[in-house]
């Protein structure tokens, strides 16, 4: 199983309407969220571990799951409520104003770590290592994962949640140290750290995953480095798009028996070029329709 870790957001999105008085459609979102629908829908078997509350928002992220075959056996139920992310959109990309003050997703604590059996590869990232008890909890959890699952860091940052800088950039110097992948965006890149990416390979990692938006992304292993570029298509708006690449690149390691650290730090050239590929294929995908909603295996047939 790959157990997505992380926050349950419900999305927000402005839908056409007077715009005297806006109008926004309620999905599910939330990276943790957002990867593991994308796995499940890529066929992996998939687990969500995080906070999620029992109201009306929290319900429709469960039944969500549910349906999408996302276990939440893991998730911490919690009766704070969920956090909201009112997405707003400029030439399709996405950004967000967040409500999250006192959320199901800031309670989860480091009692609350689930055993981790039959787990294979944990995914981290997101608004949810910003803010303790969670952040620490989800920190504990990469370090009782051990070195025979892979662990997965999509960065995400979001610079208007941080209240701490100190103290997030550090929990993310130690988390980064501590994953077999890490990805990063531009604007990651921009706000975390002026140092080439490929000097993420200096510690466990074995993979760094640039991503440069509609340009496509920068792949770094102990092969050297190689950019990928995307593919042109009419974009109406980027929602999860960087969740359905991680989701897209681990369904293709999964294949091709790499979700596991050793395996990955060995691995030849082609799978994960391959995999690389197959992850900017499903973003691309996904991009071309409303919201979070990836493809599926047969869509990208």
């Amino acid at each position: 199983m790959i157990l997505c870790c992380g926050e349950a957001v419900v999305d927000m999105l402005p839908v056409p309407a007077d715009q005297n008085a806006p109008t926004y459609q309620a999905v599910t979102g939330g990276a943790a969220v957002n990867t593991a629908i994308a796995l499940a829908r890529l066929d992996q078997q998939v687990g969500f571990f995080g906070g999620l509350s029992r109201d009306h928002f929290g319900s429709l992220l469960a039944r969500t799951m549910a349906r999408e075959s996302v276990s939440t056996t893991h998730a911490c139920m919690s009766d704070a409520p969920t956090t909201l992310a009112f997405a707003h959109l400029n030439d399709g990309v996405a950004s967000y104003s967040f409500y999250d003050s006192q959320s199901a997703g800031r309670a989860v604590s480091p009692a609350q770590l689930p055993i981790l059996d039959g787990v294979d590869a944990l995914v981290l990232g997101g608004i949810s290592l910003i803010h303790r008890p969670a952040a620490g909890a989800f920190e504990a959890l990469m370090q009782i994962a051990g070195p025979e699952r892979l662990t997965v860091l999509d960065i995400n940052i979001r610079p208007t949640l941080i209240d701490d800088e100190d103290a997030y950039r550090k929990r993310l110097d130690r988390m980064i140290a501590m994953a077999d992948i890490v990805k990063l965006s531009d604007e990651d890149i921009d706000w975390l750290r002026p140092d080439p990416p490929e000097q993420l390979l200096a510690g466990r990692a074995s993979l760094v995953l640039h991503t440069h938006g509609d340009q496509g992304a920068t792949v770094y292993s102990r092969h050297g480095s190689q950019h990928l570029p995307a593919s042109p298509v009419s974009v109406v708006d980027t929602v999860g798009a960087g969740d359905t690449f991680v989701a897209g690149l681990l369904a293709s390691l999964a294949r091709d028996g790499l979700l596991h650290p050793q395996r990955l730090a060995t691995a030849t050239r082609a799978p994960i070029m391959r995999a690389t590929a197959y992850g900017m294929r499903a973003a691309t995908f996904s991009v071309t329709r409303a919201g979070a909603n990836p493809p599926t295996t047969m869509e990208l047939q």
